[in-house]
C-alpha cells in the first residue's frame, strides 16, 4: 500500500495516544494536520476531535470548513467533514459560530439525482438552537418540508427542536397552510399537542372538516388516530362527524375497531348511535364483540332487544 495511504492511520494512532497524554501537544498536531491539506489527515483528525473536542482548535476548524464550504462538491462531497467540524464546534460551544450553524443549516449539494448533504443540515439545526435560540425557529421553519434525507430528515430534526424549545406557532402554521403528506402531519400533529390545548383541539377539528370535505381518507384516519391517541375529548365531536360521513368500508371497519378499543364511554356513545341510526350496524357490531367488555355488552343488548339510547 502507498505510503499516502497510511498516513492517516498513523496520524489518528498517534493523535489517539497524545489526546490521552498531552493536551497541547494534541491540539497542536491536530492543527498541522487540518492545516496540512491531506484529506485522508484531515478526516483521521476530524474523528479524533470529535471524540476530543479542544477548543484551542476552534480557529483551524472554521478555517477549513470555509475552504471547504467555498466549493463543497469538489472538496468535500458528501459534506461528511463539514458535518464533522460541527459537530465539534457543537461540543465546543462558542456563541461566535452561530455563522456555521446558519450556513450549514442552508448548504443543499445534489449529486446523482440525490441530496447528499441533508445530513450537514441536521447537524447545524443542532448547533444553531444551542448557540443562537433566538434566531433559530425562524431558521427551521425553512426546513419544515425539507425531507431529501432518510427518515423524513431534516424536517424531523427541525420539527423536534421547535417542539423542544416551546416554538409551537411554525408548526401550527405548517400543518394549517398547503396540502401535507398524511405521514408529516401525523408528527407535526403529535409534536404540537405540546402547545396550548385550545389550539390543538383546534387544528384537529378544522384538520378533520377538510379531510371530511375533500373525501381524504388518509388525512381522516391520521386525525381520528391522534384525537384518540392523545385523548383530545373536546374533539370527539369531530369524530362522530366522520364516522356518520360518507366512507369507504375499510375505513369505517377501521373505525368502529378504533373506538370500541378505547371502551370510553363519550366514544362508546357514538358508536352506540351508528349501531341504531347508522347505515352499517353490522361493522359496529362486529367491532364490539371483538374484546367484548361490559359496557360493550350492554350496548349489543339494548340494540338486539330494539331500545334505542
Amino acid at each position: 500500500m502507498p505510503a499516502r495511504r497510511r498516513a492517516p492511520s498513523v496520524a489518528l494512532s498517534r493523535l489517539k495516544v497524545l489526546a490521552t497524554a498531552d493536551e497541547p501537544a494534541f491540539a497542536a498536531y491536530a492543527i498541522e494536520l487540518l492545516e496540512s491539506g491531506d484529506r485522508l489527515s484531515r478526516e483521521a483528525t476530524l474523528a479524533a476531535l470529535i471524540e476530543r473536542p479542544l477548543p484551542s482548535v476552534r480557529d483551524a476548524l472554521r478555517a477549513l470548513y470555509f475552504e471547504l464550504d467555498a466549493d463543497g462538491m469538489k472538496r468535500d462531497q458528501g459534506a461528511t467533514m463539514r458535518t464533522g467540524i460541527v459537530r465539534i464546534l457543537r461540543e465546543i460551544g462558542d456563541v461566535r459560530d452561530r455563522d456555521i450553524a446558519v450556513r450549514a443549516t442552508g448548504t443543499v449539494e445534489m449529486a446523482f439525482g440525490g441530496d447528499i448533504s441533508w445530513v450537514l443540515r441536521v447537524h447545524g439545526l443542532r448547533l444553531l438552537v444551542e448557540l443562537a435560540p433566538d434566531v433559530f425557529p425562524y431558521y427551521a421553519v425553512e426546513r419544515l418540508d425539507d425531507v431529501g434525507g432518510i427518515g423524513g430528515e431534516p424536517a424531523n430534526t427541525a420539527f423536534q427542536l421547535l417542539a423542544g424549545t416551546n416554538n409551537h406557532l411554525p408548526i401550527y402554521q405548517w400543518l394549517i397552510t398547503g396540502d401535507r403528506d398524511p405521514s408529516l402531519v401525523t408528527a407535526g400533529f403529535e409534536l404540537l399537542a405540546g402547545g396550548p390545548r385550545e389550539i390543538v383541539q383546534r387544528y384537529a377539528r378544522q384538520a378533520m372538516e377538510i379531510a371530511i370535505r375533500r373525501g381524504n381518507e388518509a388525512l381522516a384516519t391520521v386525525v381520528a388516530e391522534s384525537i384518540i391517541n392523545l385523548e383530545l375529548a373536546d374533539s370527539y365531536s369531530a369524530l362522530a362527524k366522520l364516522i356518520s360521513s360518507k366512507l369507504s368500508e375499510e375505513l369505517y371497519n377501521y373505525l368502529a375497531v378504533l373506538l370500541a378499543g378505547t371502551n370510553r364511554p363519550e366514544l362508546l356513545a357514538i358508536l352506540e348511535h351508528e349501531l341504531h341510526r347508522g347505515r352499517r350496524p353490522r361493522i359496529i357490531a362486529e367491532a364490539l364483540r371483538i374484546r367484548t367488555t361490559p359496557e360493550h355488552a350492554a350496548i349489543l343488548e339494548r340494540w338486539e332487544s330494539g331500545d334505542e339510547p
